[in-house]
């Protein structure tokens, strides 16, 4: 499992016509998915613990969202989704992608080691003590 931030997602169909989707990571990462579900749970902008099986085309198989806006770990439906972040959760968000893109080196065992070093990174960007 990893953590990645969804930058964007293409949805295509292939030649025999059924639909997958490229998901691009801010990590830099194409991941592939075929998954109804799992295409349709995705939303640009959030971070989500991802399974993915290697291979030419990465599979995503599974995605899990590490927050939410109502700080719960469900998702919610696209009807209840704020469509602009503040700006508080945007400096939050851009934290946590730094320590995502860090964690090979962070050694983090878990999530709540995640968002403790997503809040000192978010301290050390705004001047304070990390």
């Amino acid at each position: 499992m990893m953590l990645v931030t969804i930058e964007r997602i293409e949805r295509k169909k292939n030649g025999e016509g059924s639909t997958y989707a490229v998901v691009h990571t801010g990590e830099g990462q194409k991941l592939f998915a075929w998954d109804g579900k799992v295409i349709g749970a995705l939303q640009a902008g959030a971070v989500y613990e991802v399974e993915v099986r290697d291979g030419r085309f990465p599979k995503l198989v599974k995605a899990r969202p590490v927050a939410t806006a109502n700080g719960s770990g469900e998702t919610t439906s696209p009807r209840e989704r704020p469509q602009a972040l503040d700006a508080r959760a945007q400096e939050r968000l851009q934290a946590l992608q730094v320590v995502a893109a860090l964690a090979p080196w962070l050694r983090l065992e878990s999530m709540d080691q995640v968002l403790q070093a997503a809040d000192r990174v978010l301290a050390w960007l705004q001047g304070g003590e990390a």
